[in-house]
């Protein structure tokens, strides 16, 4: 291996290990936040954190991996290279920076996108107190989205389907109809939650106890699997006329895209990770952000989830097909390729020193 390669894991266990094992050398104060459950080998789960600079720090940069599980083999490699490289060695005195490592360690040792509770995490960040978004398409496509079973008719039959929808109200529509998220159907893709689930309660804690004295604040969290192979977006949940907007355009230029405008290639989700830290830090300048890599195409990613959430309605890993719909669902969001893997680093890199920058501005 050559590169960023040799920082990236084929596990969660190994990618913990690697993480810790830097994060160590490089001086990091380290918390564990342990999780309830288990991983496959029956390993210890949890959400790591490792902290450069004081805790009364009035400006902090956060960086995240694994909020979607399985995309921890992603982001995961990503920290664990910036450590190795000394990225947080030289901060101003009121500087800190946070690494957030598998902030859903169930779903990356599992091989899953989603959490335990077959929760998104990404669409439980939502005040649960109050009646949950509506996603009508995706009540109206739910049997295609959520197939009986994995056979070339019936998968055949659900891709026309989803197809029919898209020509009849457009090719947005229909993204947002599979991944805009849904409150209504527990065992389905894209399942946001009736409540704050273990990771949910975690990140919020971590912000409280690492973020508290801080002015500014930045986050970036790091994602995988929309877009063309290893091109970047840096996603922002905020509308194009917001100050958060502005700032993100100041820090990184033309790739930052709004869900809210419809120009990004996510949909305009609720309840996603930007909401937890805006809730948690009232009153503070708090710039949130995707970092999202592409991967395969969208066509391939839609498969591995909907074979992911039949898999575990249906067995889970004791059903026979558990090996090869795992493996289907880890290639989808993660490329084992030294050049994708190189590529990714070298833009997060950027991002997050640019990052730096503009919260010293």
């Amino acid at each position: 291996m050559t590169g960023a390669a040799e920082h990236f894991s084929r596990s969660y266990g190994e990618a913990r290990q690697k993480f810790l094992a830097a994060a160590e050398a490089a001086g990091a104060a380290i918390r564990h936040y342990v999780h309830p459950l288990k991983g496959p080998s029956g390993e210890e789960l949890a959400t790591d954190v490792a902290r450069f600079g004081p805790l009364d720090a009035a400006r902090i940069l956060g960086i995240g991996s694994g909020t979607h599980g399985v995309e921890g083999y992603c982001g995961s490699g990503i920290q664990t290279a910036l450590l190795r490289e000394g990225f947080a060695a030289e901060l101003p005195p009121d500087m800190a920076v946070l690494f957030i490592h598998a902030i859903n360690p169930y779903g990356f040792a599992w091989d899953r996108r989603v959490n335990e509770d077959n929760v998104d995490l990404n669409r439980n960040f939502l005040d649960h107190t109050k009646p949950y978004p509506a996603n009508p398409g995706y009540e109206e496509l739910a049997d295609a989205i959520n197939p009986p079973d994995l056979s070339p008719g019936t998968m055949a039959k659900c891709r026309a389907r989803m197809k029919e929808y898209a020509a009849e109200h457009g090719p947005r529509a229909m993204q947002h109809a599979l991944s805009a998220g849904q409150y209504t159907h527990p065992k389905g893709v894209q399942f946001g939650g009736h409540g704050p689930v273990w990771s949910n309660r975690t990140l919020r804690a971590i912000i409280r106890a690492e973020m508290a004295a801080a002015r500014r604040v930045g986050f970036v969290d790091l994602h995988s699997g929309l877009g063309a192979r290893g091109a970047a977006e840096i996603i922002c949940t905020e509308p194009e006329t917001s100050d958060a907007y502005r700032r993100m355009v100041d820090w990184w230029g033309p790739s930052v895209r709004s869900t809210v405008g419809g120009g990004s290639i996510s949909s305009d989700v609720p309840g996603s990770i930007p909401v937890c830290f805006a809730d948690e830090l009232k009153g503070r300048e708090v710039t949130s952000c995707g970092l999202e890599f592409g991967t395969v195409p969208i066509a391939e990613v839609t498969v591995a989830l909907q074979s992911d959430n039949w898999l575990h309605q249906n067995g889970g890993h004791d059903n026979p097909q558990a090996a090869e719909i795992g493996k289907l669902i880890r290639d989808a969001f993660y490329v084992d390729a030294d050049d994708w893997k190189d590529e990714v680093t070298a833009t997060a890199r950027q991002t997050c020193a640019r990052a730096l920058a503009g919260l010293s501005a």
